[in-house]
Order: structure tokens, then C-alpha cells, then sequence
């Protein structure tokens, strides 16, 4: 307890500092070499949440245990294979650091232009991190656009995704890209088919309420969509028309929109939900549609039913190279609680259906601040 107070202190009185020692954390190259050596902890507690409950008295044989194999190169992945064009007026964004991630970053985009053959790949990143090396080794990338970045000096994270995406979707309108597929640095899709799944979707799922505000619904991969948190959308992952990505990644500052839809910066909670990070990016855009905002579980899934579609982070197999990564399902599945978080595409196709009754409003996630920092009930 003391050092978790220490910690609050420490991130209160010094934000930007505090961002950068977790970027450190999360990023540095001997920490994520000595996770990868390191056996999985079946009782591990990840988010919170044990994925499974392993007691003292009981053997490891008790469990089923599963393992991803995916190659590290883009030479080892579907070789010998000549990929048909199936990709047209697709932007795919990459956006975020790359310091520390040079290496995971150039493999993904020379998977991709493999897999992809007539997408447009696009890297937003920040100048500061741009090195010669990794200049020598995508300069002859055909179908690729390095955009470099000047970070903006700000203590919100979701100011620097904002800046690079909106930077990246700038340019992808500009080429003629009618949909964009929206990644971050740390991820890499390695299902040669997602771009031709997603927009089946779109077909498939056609909106009911025309609105002249936005052309379509926006997807997102179930990875840290949350049934239970308001208006809890990712943005890990995010697939749409990129009239509407734009609309949902609007250049315009955190503390500037709060207080556009009249938001104390010092306190944005609303009926126990933080308006920070994903939410707020949510709420922004129902904001901006003219989507009345009720800060409510029956609304949220409203919207997915009729704005949103959740799909499986599985259908397009999209791994993510950050924080717990060995253990894949820690969003989706665990069995140590009696309900998970995780917004998949079942719980998204039972609400599309209006079949909630099981749902329990109760699970409802609660936020509150303490000494000046968010924290959950649930």
C-alpha cells in the first residue's frame, strides 16, 4: 500500500515524467527480452484478473494449455505465395513510438505490402524517433508513407494518438483511400484476408438509422472493447470509412473538446465513467454526430447496435507486442471471475439482436478519483 501511494504521488505531481518512465516500462528492449525468456505463470494475475485459479494442492496437469506460433519475419510468414490484389482504396495506418519497436515495425510493413498488394501503408510516428537506420531500411518501400511528427508537449497520451492518426488519415483521404484500417506500432495483423472480412461486415451489417453525419459504422477489434464500461470502445484497432475515422480522431486537444461537451478537466466523471483515454474518443464521436449522450450501459450498447460493430481480434489474427502479450486471451477469456469484460463479437451480435436480458447491469464498470488519479470499483 505505501508503495502504491508513492506511485499516485509520483504521477500526480509529475505527469510527463511519470509517461515517460511507463513508456520506458513498457518499450525497453532488455524488459521485453527477459519476458520472452521467462516461463508462463498459469496464476498470474494480469489486469486485475487471474486466468485461471490454480489452489496449492492441485498439478499443472489440472489445466489445458494452448500455444500461437507466428514467425517474427516477414520472410518466414506464407512464403512462396503471390498474394492476389484484394485491397483497393484501403489505407492501412500504422501510428504510434517506434523507439525500441524499429525492428517489429519494419517486418510489419514488408508483411503487409506482401499481403496487402495495392494498400496503402502509412507510419505516423514522431520525428525525435526517426533514426538513419530505419530511414536505409524503408526507403525503397513501394505503396508506404513515412510521416514524421513533432510531438506535442502534453501530459495526455491520447493528444499524441490524435495528432499521428489524424496526420496519417489526412494523407490517406488525400490518396483516394475510401477506408482505412487504423493499428498502432506495438500490433501486426497476420490474416492476409482481414481487409476483405472487415469490409464484408460493413455489407453485411448495413446501418439501420441513416444519419447524414457519418457514412457508415466503425469497427473495432475485441481487444479492450469492454461490455461494461460506457461507451468503452478500443482504439487499438478500428476500421471504417476514413470520412468517419476522421470524425472520430478530430485534431483537436483533450482539455479542448471536454470543454466542448461541457466537461470540468478536473474532474470529468460522469455517472461513474471517466471520460479518458478510449471512452472519451468514443464519447467524442456520438458527440459529434449528434448523438445524444447518456452516459449509460443501455446507450452504450445502443450504439454498438446501431454506430459500432465489435469484431474478434482472432478473425483478422492480430497480436499485440505489449504488456502481458504472452498471455493472448488476458482480454477475452479468464476463469477466475463470473463475468468477463470483454466486448466480443457474440456479445456484440446478442445486442445487435436485443438478447441482453443475461447481461447484468450490475457489472457495470464505476470509476471515482482518489488524491487526483482514476481509480476502479470493478
Amino acid at each position: 500500500m505505501f508503495l502504491k501511494n508513492i506511485k499516485r504521488i509520483f504521477k500526480l505531481k509529475f505527469p510527463l515524467f511519470s509517461n515517460k518512465l511507463i513508456s520506458i516500462r513498457d518499450n525497453n528492449k532488455f524488459f521485453r527480452f527477459l519476458n520472452e525468456g521467462k516461463n508462463l505463470d498459469i496464476n498470474k494475475n494480469v489486469h486485475g484478473k487471474e486466468i485461471v485459479k490454480i489452489e496449492e494442492n492441485q498439478k499443472n496437469n489440472e489445466i489445458f494449455l494452448s500455444y500461437s506460433f507466428r514467425p517474427r519475419l516477414e520472410k518466414d510468414t506464407f512464403k512462396n505465395i503471390k498474394f492476389q490484389k484484394n485491397s483497393e482504396n484501403t489505407a492501412i495506418i500504422i501510428q504510434g513510438p517506434i523507439k525500441n519497436y524499429e525492428n517489429f515495425v519494419i517486418e510489419t510493413i514488408k508483411l503487409y505490402l506482401k499481403i496487402f498488394p495495392d494498400a496503402l501503408v502509412v507510419l505516423s510516428t514522431w520525428k525525435d524517433e526517426v533514426n538513419e537506420i530505419f530511414l536505409n531500411n524503408i526507403k525503397d518501400f513501394n505503396r508506404f508513407q513515412l510521416i514524421q511528427n513533432i510531438k506535442p508537449i502534453t501530459k495526455y497520451n491520447v493528444d499524441l494518438q490524435i495528432l499521428s492518426t489524424s496526420k496519417a488519415l489526412d494523407y490517406a483521404i488525400q490518396h483516394n483511400s475510401k477506408f482505412c484500417l487504423k493499428t498502432r506500432t506495438d500490433c501486426r495483423i497476420y490474416n492476409p484476408s482481414s481487409l476483405i472480412f472487415l469490409k464484408n461486415l460493413l455489407d453485411t451489417f448495413k446501418i439501420k438509422k441513416k444519419n447524414e453525419l457519418f457514412e457508415n459504422r466503425i469497427l473495432a477489434s475485441s481487444i479492450d472493447s469492454r461490455i461494461y464500461r460506457v461507451y468503452g470502445l478500443t482504439d487499438i484497432c478500428l476500421f471504417g470509412e476514413t470520412k468517419d475515422l476522421l470524425k472520430y480522431f478530430l485534431n483537436e486537444s483533450y482539455e479542448e473538446s471536454l470543454t466542448k461537451i461541457n466537461l470540468d478537466i478536473k474532474n470529468p466523471i460522469i455517472n461513474e465513467t471517466a471520460v479518458i483515454n478510449e471512452i472519451f474518443l468514443c464519447a467524442r464521436y456520438l458527440s459529434n454526430i449528434n448523438h445524444e449522450l447518456k452516459w449509460t450501459l443501455d446507450d452504450w450498447w445502443e450504439t454498438c447496435k446501431h454506430i459500432f460493430c465489435v469484431f474478434d481480434t482472432r478473425s483478422i489474427d492480430l497480436f499485440w507486442y505489449k504488456y502481458h502479450w504472452q498471455y493472448e486471451q488476458r482480454f477475452t477469456n479468464n476463469y477466475s471471475t463470473s463475468f468477463n469484460q470483454s466486448l466480443q463479437f457474440s456479445d456484440w451480435l446478442n445486442i445487435y439482436n436485443d438478447k441482453t436480458n443475461f447481461y447484468k447491469k450490475t457489472n457495470k464498470e464505476k470509476w471515482y478519483l482518489k488524491n487526483g488519479l482514476y481509480e476502479q470499483e470493478n
